[in-house]
């Protein structure tokens, strides 16, 4: 098991991404300090399978873009388990709209979700990590961080800010044990109800013909890259950012250009 005994705090885990995090965490044996917002329900699905396994697991509610509130929420899980080797943050979101109607108080909301309770929680965590051993950090970032879309300006600002905030983190504290690296997620089906899945198949689930693998990830898929990142088998990775996207990034040949081009005779397959 890649983390047994390992302690380890994973914001905004009653949902998606995180939840499949926090179950990825516990069934490879660690005990895991778990906040939530708005989903309590979830929370709580999330603690009763992680206890299930026979995990430590606390649950707290956080409101990340209170950012006097963000040392607590470390000082809590360290407190509830007895330490911190392992720090995600998971949590995040965005408001906003076109760029010309975007508004001060939406900028900084999505800015204080993504980067600056990020920094304060890595910070924290650090301190304490680098007291005890060392310790491995996590962000989660997304495909907007390096690609533009329309109407995600705070949103791809905060993610490109944390990208580089993460490289930070592995440059300056890598002399403390302590590695840091960000997993940049691109089309998540996050569906857990049938309402969930029809608004996702009528919104992000049609991206599936644009993206290299021809379908969206799994919460599943992701937690597997947080995995390793978490784990000693990462042990020589730091600074990094793991695009997770299934190819969506990459730059595709379309078949015009493999007609007009001169691909043919060097191997290459449409």
């Amino acid at each position: 098991m890649q983390l047994t005994g390992k302690r380890t705090l994973v914001t905004g885990a009653s949902h998606g991404i995180g939840k499949a995090i926090a179950l990825a965490f516990a069934r490879e044996g660690a005990d895991v300090a778990l906040t939530f917002r708005g989903r309590e329900e979830g929370a709580r699905d999330t603690e009763r399978q992680i206890a299930a396994l026979g995990r430590r697991v606390t649950v707290r509610r956080a409101e990340m873009t209170d950012l006097n509130d963000c040392p607590r929420v470390v000082d809590e899980a360290i407190g509830d388990l007895g330490g911190l080797d392992v720090l995600v943050n998971n949590a995040g979101g965005a408001r906003g709209d076109r760029l010309l109607d975007l508004t001060l108080d939406d900028w900084r909301y999505t800015l204080d979700l993504c980067v600056t309770a990020p920094f304060l929680l890595a910070q924290r965590a650090a301190r304490h990590m680098a007291e005890h051993g060392g310790g491995a950090i996590v962000n989660i970032s997304s495909v907007h961080s390096a690609h533009v879309w329309p109407n995600d300006t705070a949103y791809g600002a905060a993610k490109a800010a944390l990208n580089r905030l993460t490289a930070s983190m592995a440059v300056e504290w890598a002399h403390m044990g302590i590695r840091a690296n960000t997993i940049a997620p691109g089309y998540i089906d996050v569906s857990e109800t049938p309402e969930e899945q029809a608004r996702y198949d009528a919104t992000d689930g049609g991206a599936a013909p644009w993206i290299v693998a021809r379908r969206t990830a799994r919460p599943e898929e992701i937690a597997g890259v947080a995995l390793f990142l978490a784990s000693d088998a990462a042990s020589y990775v730091t600074g990094q950012t793991v695009f997770a996207d299934g190819g969506l990034l990459l730059p595709a040949i379309t078949t015009a250009d493999y007609v007009r081009g001169d691909w043919t005779g060097r191997g290459f397959s449409g």
